[in-house]
């Protein structure tokens, strides 16, 4: 995620990107995540935890929209195209600060 900051940062100089959020995939708690973007001024805009139906499509190298149209599918989906609603329409850019490596284990408490 921070080398995703940095270089979203380096490229805003020529060209206009810009972060809008962190989305947390497959990951059952944010603790850390959360952890990251206090310090680097950053939020979660969606979270997917260890979602099946998103391992599936994975294996079937396919994109959860390319799936059979089950009922968890069905809920990824639409958690997708709220999360896709919300960055279109809801979204202000944020100036997210990069760590140095040594900052983030110092931050998540590795040695």
């Amino acid at each position: 995620m921070n080398r995703i900051v940095s270089a979203i940062k380096a490229k805003a100089k020529n060209y206009k990107v810009r972060l809008g959020g962190v989305v947390a995939n497959r990951s059952k708690d944010t603790d850390q995540i959360d952890k990251f973007n206090e310090r680097t001024g950053l939020k979660t805009m969606a979270h997917f935890k260890d979602v099946d139906a998103i391992r599936r499509s994975r294996l079937k190298k396919c994109t959860i929209f390319e799936m059979e149209p089950t009922e968890d599918v069905i809920e990824v989906q639409n958690e997708y195209l709220s999360l896709a609603k919300n960055m279109l329409e809801n979204v202000e850019p944020l100036e997210g600060n990069p760590l140095k490596d040594r900052e983030i284990f110092d931050l998540l408490g590795f040695d």
